[in-house]
């Protein structure tokens, strides 16, 4: 089918306005009576026929607009599908259990805080989840860091910071993998990018965390948790340098620039590999795994926690999530409804800072809506991917000012899903980490500098996608 702009349908203002709202209402509701995201976003494809049908639209050439919009996608899907193999051989094969185990090593009463940070970022990194890490690691680090004296609301927000690093950062997060597809970029295009502003962040907050830390004693410091926990993994792993094997291969063909999906199924087969030969694993397992997941019970929590995921399985709900999103997307999109709600914004965007800033604010409203980084991703890169294109600034520009807000702003708003699962998991009020959750409101501060200055910048031709010198941006060209 022709996804031209002939093919779109005519849909006023007030239409739009309506399906939006019924949209949002819908998600909304289902969201707070605790529904997973996949079951109301899947309902939103009949909320667009019920709309179609009322007011007399061709509903073939809507129903095209969904399923275009999937298979535009799909390959990301894929890679999702495919990290939850890796995860499950890599813990199998101890590859997760070794990066945790000499992690936890790191931990000193001296520069606990920066530790802190450093920890949760190498695990959320390895693991692709920032629940994980803060579930684990975190909790460690939050029974540590009260015994030396330092406020709950301080360990929190270097556990928060260090653990949205890696879900922002990992190839194998769920939002590194669907900010791109939804802003028309690559996955490692957009980890290149994302490192112009992330990682100066991180730094930042690094150092911010370590000049704070030197306020609190470090008296009565009990490493028993620390302990228990390398215990755990030590007694129920053989750990070593030849378990991080799939890891360094994994590395070696990224840098080879090999493609994230071929890249990731090496990582996992060669993870089950290991596993056979490092813990005895036999293949069936590993093919169990992969299906289903790693499971253990060690009889400590936190090792547990941690490590009890993975497989395939457990990535049905967010390939779901991205499938109906993307089609939902891509029929409001090409109907015309998401242009006719932000034309008028779309006027305003005569320079980089007003397109980046315009994007921040759609991606904090539209989380803020959704309650959930999968929507304002979905919703931001609908909305704005066809603007960056038009205006001839690189896709992966938005798809790195999406995770600037969308990944790392739901932890500022006490409604939304990252709030209230850090909240109830490390045990502390929003008000005391709200202050100190750094990295949120760091990189977002550069990726307006970076805007303003138009460092980390790229340029495209709208027609062909081939980089152009600034001068020649159509944003650039004088009126």
């Amino acid at each position: 089918m022709n996804n031209t702009s002939e093919n779109r349908l005519s849909v006023t203002m007030m239409d739009s306005a309506i399906l939006m709202l019924v949209i949002i209402a819908e998600i909304v509701i289902c969201g707070r009576a605790g529904l997973n995201l996949e079951i109301p976003l899947f309902l939103t494809w009949f909320i667009i026929w019920a709309f179609v049908k009322i007011r007399g639209l061709d509903w073939h050439t809507v129903e095209g607009f969904l399923l275009d919009g999937v298979r535009a996608g799909f390959q990301s899907v894929m890679i999702v599908g495919a990290v939850g193999l890796l995860i499950g051989t890599w813990i199998l094969g101890g590859t997760i259990p070794t990066m945790i185990y000499y992690g936890l090593k790191i931990i000193s009463p001296k520069i606990f805080l920066p530790a802190t940070l450093i920890l949760c970022s190498i695990l959320s990194t390895m693991t692709g989840t920032s629940y994980g890490s803060a579930a684990s690691a975190g909790l460690a680090c939050m029974g540590i860091g009260l015994s030396m004296g330092f406020p709950p609301g301080l360990i929190a927000g270097a556990v928060i910071s260090g653990a949205l690093f890696g879900d922002k950062m990992s190839p194998f997060s769920d939002t590194t993998n669907l900010a791109p597809t939804m802003a028309g970029g690559t996955l490692f295009g957009h980890i290149r990018s994302m490192c112009y502003t992330t990682l100066p962040g991180w730094l930042i907050c690094m150092v911010i965390y370590a000049v704070a830390g030197t306020r609190y004693s470090t008296e009565g410091y009990d490493p028993s948790t620390v302990v228990e926990y390398m215990d755990g993994l030590a007694a129920n792993f053989n750990l070593g340098i030849a378990c991080l094997i799939p890891i360094i291969l994994v590395i070696v063909l990224l840098m080879l620039k090999v493609p994230a999906l071929p890249t990731i199924l090496c990582g996992a087969i060669v993870g089950g590999i290991t596993a056979m030969l490092t813990q005895g694993a036999s293949w069936v397992e590993c093919f169990n795994v992969m299906k289903s997941g790693f499971s253990i019970d060690s009889g400590v929590f936190l090792v547990d926690k941690l490590l009890n995921r993975g497989g395939i399985s457990s990535m049905y709900n967010i390939m779901m999530i991205m499938t109906f999103a993307m089609g939902m997307g891509n029929a409001l999109d090409k109907m015309g409804v998401l242009g006719n709600l932000i034309g008028g914004l779309i006027k305003k965007i005569n320079s980089v800072v007003k397109l980046v800033g315009i994007t921040m604010l759609v991606s904090y409203i539209s989380g803020a809506i959704g309650c959930t980084m999968s929507m304002s991703h979905v919703v931001t890169g609908k909305v704005m991917a066809p603007v960056y294109r038009e205006k001839g600034v690189d896709p992966h520009v938005l798809s790195r000012t999406m995770e600037d807000s969308g990944t790392l702003g739901g932890c500022l708003m006490p409604w939304h899903t990252n709030a209230v699962y850090f909240t109830g998991t490390l045990g502390v009020l929003y008000s005391e980490y709200l202050p100190w959750v750094l990295l949120s409101y760091i990189v977002p501060i550069l990726s307006l500098v970076a805007a303003a200055t138009g460092y980390a910048i790229w340029y495209v031709n709208p027609e062909t996608g081939d980089r152009i010198s600034k001068e020649q941006a159509p944003i650039n060209q004088k009126k």
